[in-house]
């Protein structure tokens, strides 16, 4: 990615810059090799709380999201091929001895490691660390402080954290909650509060209630204008039924809100 974007070679869009995520794509994408994959994603539980949620508060509308699939159960499409089959494969074993011999990748332990995000971008703490003559010093460091990763320079002027300092402090309020479960009943109530009024799952709601009560206040009135003999049988015949329908679909769909309501209140409580 460094070489594409040092020798200037230009993105599809011709803007912007190459980023890993793309690279890393187009190494995995056989459609290359010339077969292209179909349905390749799949509907199934979130599992992970991604940048765009936290900053919303990290409360999902719903608890599903797209996942690759494996590639066996992809449909194979014919292309044409950019580059041979041997070619492709060693590509794929380069990838898969990143997995094990990148520096990048250590078993040393840690606590939080996946699970903070920078308070001032919403961005994921990842861990680094620097070497002395003596010893490994790791640090949690905001991925948008990175001025490598953007042209633009860093999103965000947050300075790296011990570990073992951010650690002691989780140590200490996970030793709280253990201490205090009604700290884990109050913050599980906050999360289901915020569940209940997100946006614009909320408004929607709101605005269906709205249609609801005026077609029910239609279909009052013209129940009262046919029994006061200011609507004949062949009028009300003809009105009655599109509000019904109506009435019918505005129902389903409130009931689809609070079925989904329902869900995200059981994923909270798991």
């Amino acid at each position: 990615t460094r070489l594409l974007n040092e020798q200037r070679i230009p993105t599809r869009k011709q803007t912007g810059r190459w980023e890993r995520s793309t690279v890393w794509a187009m190494l995995r994408n056989p459609a290359y090799k010339g077969a292209a994959g179909f349905g390749k994603t799949q509907t199934a539980p979130r599992q992970r709380i991604t940048r765009p949620l936290r900053l919303r508060g990290g409360i999902a509308s719903r608890d599903s999201a797209h996942h690759e699939r494996p590639q066996d159960e992809w449909i194979a499409i014919p292309v044409p091929p950019i580059i041979d089959e041997q070619t492709f494969a060693l590509a794929q074993e380069r990838l898969e001895a990143n997995k094990t011999h990148a520096p990048r990748r250590t078993v040393v332990p840690s606590v939080v490691q996946g699970l903070v995000s920078c308070a001032n971008c919403g961005y994921a703490l990842y861990r680094t660390s620097t070497r002395s003559s003596a010893r490994t010093i790791y640090y949690y460091r905001c991925l948008g402080s990175d001025a490598w990763r953007r042209l633009g320079g860093p999103l965000c002027h947050s300075r790296p954290i011990r570990q073992d300092l951010l650690d002691r402090v989780a140590w200490t309020e996970i030793v709280k909650l253990l201490e205090e479960p009604g700290l884990i009943q109050s913050e599980l109530d906050r999360r289901l509060a915020a569940a209940r009024h997100i946006d614009p799952t909320k408004r929607r709601e709101d605005g269906l209630r709205r249609d609801l009560a005026r077609l029910q206040k239609s279909i009052a009135r013209l129940l009262t204008a046919y029994q006061e003999d200011l609507l004949s049988l062949d009028e009300l015949r003809h009105r009655m039924p599109e509000l019904r329908r109506r009435e019918y679909a505005t129902r389903a769909e409130l009931q689809s809100i609070a079925d989904q309501t329902t869900d995200r209140t059981a994923y909270l409580r798991l």
